[in-house]
């Protein structure tokens, strides 16, 4: 049985440093890998298209290997926090 989630890109819009941004969808993604989400949705909701890109961008990094993370993303702003983000 596959379980998927759907988030809304103002998940985000409580929060107004990118640091915090960063460590909620830090959170939220350690919650799906310990219930074991199969599929996270993002979708748009209001006019938060910056919130949304954060939100993907970090979910497709703790996705990615360890290894690979330094060939398959470079430095971007997005991931400036990067050091804060929990394990899965």
């Amino acid at each position: 049985m596959k379980i998927s989630i759907a988030i809304p890109e103002s998940a985000l819009s409580d929060e107004s440093l990118k640091l915090d941004k960063t460590r909620k969808i830090s959170v939220l993604a350690r919650a799906c890998a310990i219930f074991k989400i199969d599929t996270i949705y993002v979708y748009q909701e209001g006019n938060y298209k910056e919130d949304g890109n954060l939100l993907v961008t970090i979910l497709k990094y703790l996705e990615t290997p360890q290894f690979l993370r330094r060939r398959l993303f470079p430095k971007m702003n997005e991931l400036k926090f990067a050091g804060v983000l929990l394990p899965l």
